[in-house]
């Protein structure tokens, strides 16, 4: 949970040093986005597994600030199965395999109009 934990207590902080009390109109909007992002990262957390939370550390920088993450998902047309490709293998790779049924699925900048399946 350290992942979402960290930018939740940094917004927390800012909700803090804005200066709005908490019983203001602000205030009570501030406390209660936190409260629901808390919850939503608690949920996060517990469906996702410690590769994918690891996938989500790695795209740290090295000021340890958080780049964004781009993702691309993809339909295998042999199983049915959706895959999901970070940006850097999009650009690197032209095609990859379904982790399912092993089918090559192209990528890329690749004219898709011309495949045929």
């Amino acid at each position: 949970m350290e992942y979402f934990e960290k930018k939740i207590t940094y917004l927390r902080g800012l909700c803090d040093g804005s200066g709005f009390d908490e019983n203001s109109k602000e205030g009570k909007i501030f406390h209660g986005m936190l409260e629901i992002l808390d919850d939503m990262a608690f949920m996060l957390e517990t469906f996702m597994d410690d590769e994918e939370m690891e996938d989500l550390e790695k795209y740290e920088d090295e000021d340890g600030e958080n780049q964004p993450i781009y993702l691309y998902s993809f339909i295998c047309p042999s199983c049915g199965e959706e895959i999901d490709v970070d940006g850097e293998t999009m650009e690197t790779e032209t095609e990859i395999q379904c982790p399912v049924c092993g089918s090559d699925i192209p990528m890329g900048t690749e004219n898709t109009d011309d495949l045929k399946f």
